[in-house]
């Protein structure tokens, strides 16, 4: 029998989608599979538990989505930032979502995106 909570993990870690979770404090609380694979992140156990901004470094514009939704509590649907990996270019589209428990308090944020990079190129 598996637990509640192993049930939810294995949720986030199948997501099609890269999925980042921070807490109100800025430390990152999760991080999928996927988003390891969209950002070429190799050891994602080790960005658990360091501030966003060390975690993500490499993200300038990915860390500025996650400091506006952490001081606003806003949420996103469908906006796009542009990130390099090395020299490349990629084009992350992405929805927020705000965290909070049963009584309404806020717990953090999660992320959810994609890789669109490739979409985008063969636009018209």
């Amino acid at each position: 029998m598996h637990t509640t909570a192993e049930y939810y993990q294995s949720i986030l870690d199948n997501l099609t989608g890269g999925f980042l979770s921070v807490s109100l404090e800025g430390v990152v609380v999760y991080i999928n599979p996927t988003a390891g694979k969209i950002l070429h992140l190799k050891d994602l156990g080790v960005l658990i538990g360091q501030d966003y901004a060390a975690a993500l470094g490499a993200f300038p514009a990915l860390c500025e989505v996650v400091r506006d939704a952490l001081a606003t509590h806003k949420t996103v649907h469908r906006a796009e930032v542009s990130v390099l990996h090395g020299d490349a270019p990629l084009i992350i589209g992405y929805s927020t979502l705000q965290v909070k428990n049963r009584a309404g308090e806020y717990l953090g944020l999660g992320i959810i995106f994609q890789d669109l990079t490739f979409v985008q190129r063969k636009k018209p």
